[in-house]
């Protein structure tokens, strides 16, 4: 006799669980401290690049008032390079330095006989202890006109 035997296997599946709630996130304290560190380190060098930006401007605001106020050491360069110039063209005294007057107003004043055929951007040399004042134009490097200067307590300066 045979015996048949036949089994049932059924497969349970366990219960659903409910999932369980999320559970709110909390920072990290990795995240926190590198917030800190991001802060508050910053701080010192914001207030150190502040007062560079600040120092070099007043720096360049110091620089541009001294030339403003001493503006010999420029000034006495061009007059070397124009009294240079000038010495090409015409015999002029080397023991003095001349004072430079800039035509500006040409019209102004040609009705004086010395200024008569300036133009604006003329230089005049005055040679005060030679008494000699030099007319000359750097726009075509020549000397237009030669005066004695009166140098004296009766002469009104031309304006």
């Amino acid at each position: 006799m045979q015996s048949s035997t036949t089994s049932v296997r059924t497969i349970m599946k366990p219960p659903a669980q409910k999932p369980e709630p999320k559970k709110p996130r909390k920072e990290r304290p990795q995240l926190k401290q590198f917030k800190n560190a991001v802060t508050k380190p910053s701080l010192p060098w914001a207030i150190v690049a502040v007062a560079i930006v600040f120092s070099l401007f007043m720096f360049v605001q110091y620089r541009d008032a001294k030339t403003k106020l001493q503006p010999a050491a420029a000034t006495k360069k061009q007059v070397t390079s124009l009294v240079g110039k000038v010495d090409k063209l015409a015999v002029i005294p080397k023991d003095e330095t001349p004072l430079v007057i800039t035509v500006s107003h040409a019209a102004q004043v040609n009705n004086q006989t010395f200024y008569r055929d300036a133009q604006d951007g003329d230089k005049v040399l005055v040679f005060n202890k030679a008494k000699k004042a030099i007319l000359y134009r750097p726009s075509t490097d020549q000397i237009v006109n030669i005066a004695p200067v009166n140098v004296g307590a009766n002469t009104t300066p031309v304006q």
